[in-house]
């Protein structure tokens, strides 16, 4: 059996502006196979978002590790994109104009 890191995407809510809230969630299961690490997955992903409320977003990004046993530095996820944008403003467009602050 592999280990397998399991992205998911939540509705997490919404602020008094209006803005959307999203969470995404990466966890880890040992599986025999994609299939049954999306199952697994799943499962936790649906109780997950019973259990706080949240809307589920229907599709999942499975990461099959190497093998190795869990340790201090050990690689759970890695996805590639594609941009024209420098690294800078990529960073910016990907992981900062839909940044959540509770507080603003």
């Amino acid at each position: 059996m592999s280990w397998y890191a399991v992205k998911s995407l939540y509705h997490f809510g919404i602020k008094e502006s209006g803005k959307n809230i999203y969470e995404e969630r990466i966890v880890c299961f040992k599986a025999k196979s994609f299939d049954s690490a999306h199952a697994k997955a799943l499962k936790d992903a649906e109780k997950y978002a019973k259990d706080c409320n949240f809307e589920l977003h229907p599709e999942q990004s499975a990461y099959k590790q190497d093998g190795k046993k869990l340790r201090n530095g050990y690689e759970i996820w890695s996805v590639l994109y594609e941009s024209d944008l420098d690294l800078e403003a990529f960073y910016n467009e990907h992981y900062l104009k839909y940044d959540y602050n509770p507080d603003s």
